[in-house]
């Protein structure tokens, strides 16, 4: 493409030097070259034919509609809807539970149970569940429960170890002495055989 300069002087049109400025901003803005002009065109062109596709899309999805109950079809979507929520609320109800009996198992091995079922049992699960800060609830619980019932931890809860009331084992004879033994001795050994 040719500058206007060029093609004015090929027609034997001069412009002074003090108003090609002027000149060239007034050519700027009233007139625009045929390559401006063409990208416009084809950017147009494209958004046209975007416009068409929307439209023959929204035709055709307008096309399947037809024949059906639309107080149906919002039915079923609210009820597609429903049954998605109940899935992420149970998914969800079903993790945290998860993450608490991890959680719960974790704190009862610590603090040494015997029976994880029975101090589950004695424990309020709905409110540590419910609770902002679960390790440390927790740990309190077994903590109280450990003064209440001792007999479920390893060390009875701090208090005294269960003793026989018997008393303390005798220990075995041994067959060398068996002739230094009374009866009623040997009896008794006999019978813790």
């Amino acid at each position: 493409m040719k500058n206007i300069h060029t093609i004015l002087s090929e027609l034997s049109i001069t412009i002074p030097e003090d108003k090609k400025t002027e000149f060239d901003k007034a050519v700027a803005e009233n007139y625009k070259t045929s390559a401006e002009h063409e990208k416009k065109v084809n950017r147009l062109t494209e958004d046209l034919n975007a416009e068409k596709e929307a439209r023959k899309t929204a035709e055709d999805t307008l096309k399947g509609f037809e024949g059906k109950d639309f107080d149906a079809i919002t039915r079923e979507r609210d009820e597609w809807k429903r049954k998605h929520e109940e899935q992420e609320a149970a998914h969800k109800k079903e993790k945290e539970d998860r993450e608490f009996n991890e959680i719960l198992s974790s704190a009862i091995s610590d603090a040494k149970g015997k029976n994880a079922k029975a101090i589950t049992a004695l424990l309020d699960l709905e409110k540590l569940r419910g609770s902002r800060n679960q390790q440390a609830d927790i740990k309190a619980a077994l903590d109280s429960l450990r003064t209440d019932s001792g007999y479920l931890f390893d060390d009875n809860g701090g208090k005294a170890q269960f003793t026989d009331p018997k008393g303390p084992t005798p220990p075995e004879p041994k067959a060398s002495n068996l002739g230094s033994l009374s009866m009623a001795d040997y009896i008794a050994a006999r019978k813790r055989k």
